[in-house]
């Protein structure tokens, strides 16, 4: 059943993040201080955030200010609302939430990645009723194609991950795309 929702939110998810990417420039004119999670969910305060009819668009986890990192990068101001919008387009839809205890099936390798250090192959991932695939393909000149599909549920099983909070955050992805192979 997952999967044919998965199937049905794909075509959603393109229109919903090309809407996102359009009207970034717009949304922060609607932002509000309010109370939330700031800094990844390390924290709880006071930040931009959009009126809930744009959950969609907001990062649940974060204010329009970002993490610290992007903060420290990009300082707080109108621009850097819109980037922080333009690097995280439509990241609550079909945001899904899932509980410990996990309980995970692994097909494939778990350490693939790309970038730095890069590694490539295939991981199946299923855990409490979501799954995550994802695929990388050296393509030559330090350049891999990555295809990541279902939720973000990864880092359930990357033994780089110590501690797995207890709401496991699993943002939808449908991410074909071009990337490092190093």
């Amino acid at each position: 059943m997952i999967y044919i929702k998965y199937i049905f939110l794909v075509p959603i998810s393109l229109v919903i993040t090309l809407l996102a990417l359009i009207t970034a420039p717009v949304m922060p004119l609607f932002a509000k201080d309010a109370l939330g999670w700031l800094n990844n969910g390390s924290q709880f305060g006071v930040g931009p955030r959009l009126p809930k009819w744009f959950s969609w668009f907001q990062t649940p986890d974060n204010s329009l200010n970002g993490d610290e990192t992007f903060e420290r990068i990009n300082g707080i101001s109108y621009w850097s609302k819109v980037k922080w919008l333009w690097r995280n387009p439509a990241y609550a839809f079909a945001l899904e939430y899932i509980h410990s205890p996990y309980t995970t099936e692994v097909f494939g390798d778990p350490t693939i990645k790309d970038n730095d250090n890069a590694k490539a192959g295939y991981c199946f991932v299923k855990a409490n009723g979501l799954f995550q695939f994802t695929w990388i393909a050296t393509i030559g000149f330090s350049r891999c194609f990555r295809i990541t599909l279902g939720w973000n549920i990864m880092g359930l099983v990357d033994p780089n991950i110590k501690v797995k909070p207890d709401n496991w955050e699993a943002t939808f992805a449908f991410s074909p795309r071009l990337s490092g192979f190093r």
